[in-house]
């Protein structure tokens, strides 16, 4: 993969991370992992912006409380505005119920956002197939603890 100088050359890293994506996405099909993945992608992004102009807005007036509570008055002070409950940080502290959190956050974000709806809101993460959400369950039927799986270890059985 490495060429004589040690560096990966554009069509080793190309194939390389085409590899990964596959691994990553495993059955499921490469245009449908887009739009599942993209808008994911987009709303950590917009956590990440919206975290560093509070953090600027912070700073210019030298009180992190008080530049949340302007910010929250007075949208117009970030170029995107995200409730304290759906930031990213907020949503990584447990993945119970992750598809849901994660559908409710992008909806309330595009809520508030309305440049944002129809772009960032378009996944229902919490989706079903055929009717039926995928659990993950051990082998003698006992629920995994954290829920949803897309495929299961050895030992375990998804339905």
């Amino acid at each position: 993969m490495p060429n004589n100088n040690n560096h990966l050359d554009l069509p080793a890293l190309e194939s390389w991370l085409w590899d990964a994506a596959c691994s990553i996405r495993g059955p499921v099909d490469a245009a449908k992992y887009r739009d599942y993945i993209l808008p994911l992608l987009f709303y950590k992004r917009l956590s990440d912006v919206y975290a560093d102009e509070v953090t600027r807005v912070a700073g210019e007036i030298g009180d992190a409380e008080l530049a949340q509570q302007l910010i929250e008055q007075d949208r117009s002070l970030t170029r995107v505005f995200i409730p304290d409950a759906y930031t990213w940080t907020e949503l990584r502290r447990s993945p119970v119920d992750l598809g849901e959190r994660l559908t409710t956050a992008v909806r309330e974000i595009a809520k508030e956002n309305p440049d944002l709806s129809g772009v960032i809101d378009i996944v229902d993460y919490n989706a079903t197939t055929a009717g039926q959400r995928r659990r993950v369950l051990h082998t003698d039927g006992r629920r995994h603890p954290h829920g949803l799986h897309h495929r299961p270890p050895a030992g375990r059985v998804a339905l």
